[in-house]
């Protein structure tokens, strides 16, 4: 799709994927529009070329950026990403399903024409047949992943009660340059400054990581989805596993640093294993990761001066 001079709304625009994605469609002409609360994104990341709204897109004040902006395209990143938060208290996932409700009325009141949203591949849960396919069960293993399916079966209903076109991303673990949160930034942090991270469990769990390259890639390919496909639903990850272990050996390996995490006993609501089967977004779109997983993670930590 041409997106140079579209009107295109970014929601979580501050985040990390909202924040690359949102430098990609200005790159292509696009008039790019943040609505992001700062919870978790950040300052630092806005764009400045970018029209920013301080905003909780569970706010009625939503409608009145539509009504000024009228956005063509809207890309939905803005959700609760404090996982172990949401385990302890579910509740926190509320304000992500009623701000993507309230958008998806404002989409459908203003005629918008496409809705991408980023979903998660941890919604198929602890499914032993790995790499996952899209036609697998789903499975949600923590009030997040409840929350993505919730949203993700939303827009189902707009679609088929309004004509409402969506495409659904369903990512892997996403990893780059940037990026504050996870598992992989705190264990580069510690290593970095010659302590050990923190593993819950025995550090076999098993996650599919996708470089944050190929995930902006993906999302500016899901504008080509035909408006009438059967199931516009697509995985975006690697489909190879890498164990927690494996991670923090490769990271201790490239800061030249002894690798002995402090292991402690698992937490609930935890997936064991995770791999994504990208073959559909491949055969459909043309997709397909540049980045193996050491490649992505040295190129992290190049960016990030951590290495040379």
């Amino acid at each position: 799709m041409e997106i140079k001079d579209k009107k295109i709304l970014v929601t979580g625009g501050a985040g990390f994927i909202g924040s690359y994605m949102v430098n990609a469609l200005l790159q292509k002409g696009a008039k790019v529009v943040i609505v992001d609360n700062l919870s978790t994104g950040r300052k630092e990341n806005l764009n400045p070329a970018a029209t920013f709204y301080n905003l909780n897109i569970a706010d009625g004040a939503l409608a009145e950026v539509f009504e000024k902006e009228k956005p063509e395209i809207i890309y939905h990143f803005a959700f609760n990403v404090l996982v172990p938060k949401s385990v302890e208290n579910p509740l926190i996932d509320m304000d992500s399903i009623a701000g993507s409700l309230q958008l998806f009325m404002n989409a459908k009141k203003h005629g918008v024409k496409k809705i991408v949203f980023a979903s998660s591949g941890f919604i198929y849960g602890n499914n032993p047949n790995l790499p996952v396919k899209e036609t697998e069960p789903m499975q949600p293993a923590s009030p997040y992943s409840v929350a993505k399916y919730t949203v993700e079966s939303y827009l189902r209903y707009f679609q088929n009660a309004y004509h409402l076109p969506f495409v659904i991303l369903r990512y892997a673990a996403v990893y780059g340059p940037g990026q504050v949160t996870g598992a992989m930034s705190d264990y580069i942090r510690k290593l970095a400054v010659g302590s050990q991270a923190d593993i819950w469990g025995d550090g076999t769990k098993t996650r599919d990581y996708v470089y944050i390259e190929d995930v902006v890639n993906a999302n500016l390919m899901a504008l080509d989805v035909k408006d009438d496909a059967i199931d516009p639903v697509f995985n975006v990850g690697s489909g190879k596993e890498t164990t927690l272990n494996e991670m923090y050996a490769t990271i201790a390996e490239l800061l030249e640093k002894k690798a002995a995490p402090n292991y402690f006993p698992d937490r609930p609501g935890e997936q064991v294993r995770y791999a994504l089967d990208a073959s559909k977004i491949k055969e459909v779109l043309g997709w397909q990761t540049q980045y193996t997983f050491k490649e992505g993670l040295k190129k992290r930590m190049q960016a990030e001066k951590y290495i040379s």
